[in-house]
């Protein structure tokens, strides 16, 4: 097993930490994204189109951050069998961001 280099799990483990903003991000933004969207557009129609925009923007992230791989032991970061925790520590070797 190849084992990689401190510089190659800082960029690994850099790139998880990227996708968790992004997450937290699209989840900080709803509400602001809703309000806007009932007072610049034209209602109802148009917080339903951001919603819609919002959910995809939602499961992408939520996709992508769950099935991120550890640097160290090559597992599921978040994820142990069908439970996902997005907690700071890997679920299986305990590295943790």
């Amino acid at each position: 097993m190849e084992e990689n280099s401190p510089s190659e799990y800082t960029r690994q483990l850099s790139t998880i930490r990227k996708k968790r903003m992004f997450l937290w991000f699209v989840f900080a933004s709803y509400i602001p994204a809703i309000v806007l969207a009932f007072t610049v557009g034209n209602g109802q129609p148009t917080a339903i189109v951001v919603a819609i925009i919002w959910l995809i923007g939602a499961g992408a992230g939520g996709v992508m951050v769950s099935f991120s791989r550890c640097p160290r032991c090559k597992q599921l970061f978040h994820m142990r069998g069908i439970s996902t925790s997005w907690g700071r520590r890997c679920r299986h070797c305990n590295l943790r961001l």
